[in-house]
Parts: C-alpha cells; sequence; structure tokens
C-alpha cells in the first residue's frame, strides 16, 4: 500500500466527514426548528408543567393591617399521572393527564373564635379543568371559579374547631408535575402525599424532595411522600420520562458517522493486507458512499416511519450496497462475510446504541476494544517493511557479490 493510496483513502473519509456533518446539522435545525416553533403550539394546546402551591391560610391580627399565617393541621394528597404522548414534526412531546385530590384539616388551636381566608391557586391559569370539585366538611362550595385569581374561601373555626377543606379536578400538563407547599411558612404537617404514575423509569425534578417510599404497582410505580413535622424549601416534583424523539437521535448518530467509518476502513485496508486483495481507493469512496446512504436514509424515513423500522430498512438497504458492491468489484477473493459481520458490528451495532441511553460510550469502548484485539491477531506475523515498500531501502539486505573480472582487477 503506498503513500498516494493512503493519502487518497484520507481525502476521501474526510469528505464524507464533511457530507455527515452536513447532513447531520440540517436534520439537528430541522429537529430544533420544529421544537422552538411548535413547543408554545402543544403547550398552549395540552397545558403547561403544572406546579400545585399548597392552599394558603391566614387571618388578620387584630388592631393591625398585617395577617397572621397557618398551616393545615394535616395534608393528605392524592395524584396520579397517566402519560399521553403527543407527537408534533420530528419531537415527542411527555404530555400527561393529571387527576389531584387535595384534603387539608383546618384547626383553631386559639381560645377564640378565628376567620380563616383560604386561598388556593390553580397550577395553571390558562389549563382546562374535568371532574372539578371543591368542597367544605363534605358540603360543596358554591363559588365563582376563576383559574386565574384561584379559589378564595372565608373559613370560620370556633376554638378548637376542625373543618376539612377538599378540592379535586383531571387537567393536563408537560413534562413534570410538581407540589409545592406554602412558601411563606417552609413547614408543613401530617403531610401524606402519595403520587401514582404509569411508568417506572421515574425521574424527579433538580432539588426535590425523594419519596420516603417506592413500591412497583401495575404498569407504573406508587410514591409515598409522609412527614410529621417538616421543615423544608423543597418541592416535591417528578419528571415524566420523555420518549424516543427521531430528530435529535438521528442527527447523534449522523455526527458519530465517522467513528463507525474509520473503523470499516481499518478492516478494509486489512483485508488489503493479509489477504492480498487489490483495494483502489475508488472502492472506498463507493464504501463511504454506502455508509452515507443509511444516515441519509434514516434522517428522511423517520419523518414518515417509526424508527426502530427506519433504522432497520437504512441499515439493510447500506449492508446490501456495501457488500454488494465489493464482492462484485473484488471477486472471490475479498471475503463477503468477514465485510457484513464488520459493517453490522460497527455501523449498525454502534448507531443501535443511542437507542439506549448511557449505553452508546460503552458499546464504542468494548467495540474498539475487540477490534484492536482482533487485529493485532491477525496482523502479528505481517512484515510491514514489506507492506510498506521499503525493504530494498531499510539496509538489511546483504551489499551484491562482485563479478569475476571486479575481483581480478582488486587482486595486487
Amino acid at each position: 500500500m503506498s503513500i498516494r493510496r493512503i493519502l487518497a483513502v484520507g481525502t476521501i473519509y474526510v469528505l464524507a466527514c464533511g457530507g455527515w456533518w452536513t447532513l447531520g446539522t440540517t436534520t439537528l435545525l430541522r429537529s430544533h426548528g420544529f421544537s422552538t416553533r411548535l413547543d408554545s403550539e402543544v403547550q398552549r394546546l395540552w397545558g403547561q408543567p403544572l406546579v400545585q402551591e399548597a392552599p394558603a391560610l391566614a387571618v388578620e391580627i387584630p388592631g393591625s393591617d398585617r395577617v397572621k399565617r397557618l398551616m393545615p393541621a394535616s395534608n393528605r394528597i392524592d395524584v396520579e399521572l397517566s402519560t399521553d404522548y403527543r407527537k408534533k414534526g420530528l419531537i415527542w412531546y411527555p404530555t400527561y393527564v393529571c387527576r389531584f385530590t387535595g384534603v387539608y384539616t383546618l384547626t383553631n388551636e386559639e381560645d377564640v373564635a378565628q376567620k380563616v381566608r383560604l386561598h388556593f391557586e390553580f397550577p395553571c391559569k390558562q389549563a382546562t379543568y374535568d371532574a372539578f370539585s371543591v368542597s367544605l366538611d363534605e358540603q360543596p362550595l358554591r363559588v365563582p371559579v376563576d383559574t386565574e385569581a384561584g379559589i378564595a374561601e372565608i373559613v370560620e373555626l370556633a376554638p378548637g374547631q376542625s373543618r376539612v377543606f377538599r378540592v379535586a379536578y383531571h387537567t393536563r400538563g408537560i413534562r413534570d408535575w410538581r407540589y409545592r407547599t406554602d412558601p411563606h411558612l417552609g413547614r408543613v404537617r401530617n403531610l401524606t402525599l402519595v403520587a401514582r404514575t404509569d411508568f417506572t423509569n421515574v425521574d424527579y425534578t433538580d432539588g426535590s424532595l425523594s419519596p420516603m417510599q417506592k413500591e412497583p404497582i401495575a404498569d407504573g410505580m406508587r410514591l409515598t411522600w409522609t412527614a410529621s413535622d417538616l421543615i423544608t424549601k423543597q418541592d416535591i416534583g417528578i419528571v415524566v420520562p420523555e420518549k424516543l424523539n427521531p430528530g435529535p437521535v438521528s442527527s447523534r448518530i449522523t455526527f458519530f458517522a465517522p467513528v463507525c467509518l474509520i473503523f470499516f476502513f481499518v478492516l478494509i485496508g486489512t483485508i488489503n493486507i493479509v489477504r492480498k486483495v487489490n483495494i483502489h481507493p475508488m472502492h472506498y469512496l463507493f464504501v463511504a458512499a454506502g455508509f452515507f446512504a443509511f444516515h441519509l436514509l434514516l434522517a428522511y424515513l423517520v419523518d414518515h416511519v417509526d424508527m426502530h423500522l427506519a433504522f432497520l430498512i437504512s441499515a439493510v438497504t447500506s449492508v446490501g450496497l456495501v457488500t454488494g458492491y465489493m464482492s462484485a468489484a473484488l471477486g472471490k477473493r475479498f471475503p463477503r462475510t468477514a465485510a457484513v459481520a464488520g459493517q453490522l458490528f460497527f455501523l449498525v451495532l454502534f448507531s443501535y446504541s443511542f437507542f439506549f441511553k448511557g449505553f452508546t460510550g460503552l458499546t464504542v469502548a468494548i467495540g474498539s476494544v475487540v477490534t484492536l484485539a482482533v487485529l493485532m491477531a491477525v496482523t502479528a506475523r505481517i512484515d510491514w517493511n514489506m507492506v510498506f515498500g521499503k525493504g530494498s531501502r531499510s539496509g538489511l539486505q546483504p551489499p551484491p557479490l562482485p563479478t569475476s573480472s571486479a575481483a581480478a582487477r582488486d587482486l595486487p
């Protein structure tokens, strides 16, 4: 293999990298453009991230304009989150249905009657609420409802009296759900919050309070937060898992393509050396084009078919193009089986690892070590001086013997 051929192959590789960079950038811009343009539309149609605040309780201090903040004697919250993913463009949005029930016990611990001002905020002012009910001591409250202003009510409590305020609704949200205690107090008593999900890969919002109990249920998880007297500024937050998004995954696979190609080029070069198959730089060019076909098909098929089906069609097409061409161009001396195995390993397996979050790096690391071990074993007995055409200039060959006439002239 001459230096000129190595430079030609390197040029082909650089050109292929430029093509993948262009394709990956185009796919990324399409995905980002769809996401930016459609994000507000999805939130307007479906809902926003929900933040449910605990009801605020306050009593006026006689003789002043100030108010005294009160805590509910107990807080029992039940929430159910059911995913209902929505797709817009190349993006799946993690939308969900929220079923909320909050039961709060109000107790007058003073020796005099109190008029408690109760204010309940809705988690999203622009959202739509179904199955809504609000009651005091199981008696429905006939109060006007304004999602912008919330619910305001005066609750009269005799000394030592307790009353139960209950609110329930169904609504829709996106990405995450939070419950926030009264920020004016930073304290909550007798808290029991039970959240049921229809997904098992539960994650929590940044800086939120982890559940005290987690147990699997049918098709999901049951999370429980309990506390008798909790002092905290942390929210309780659950993140709805995102679905595999075709656009971003396709762009990441495309940007990673040069790594796959360099491994396959090394495989072809090894076949060239070990099997002494004359592989021209033009063969490398068509191999790179066959690899590029995989990412080109994948980038545009994901718009129309399932992500896994698009991957399968693209992989079968690319493997067929590359191995079929190499077999036809180089004949029976070219090991078709090794080429198929190499493309399945370096292109298909490496690319498919992007479907599993957190496993791409490990897959590539293991694949690199395995490839190195195979190459070292196959090429251990190769005479690299002969491969690169340096045997005659290495100084290892003995000088030619003089002819008989020349030897006679050298005699004294």
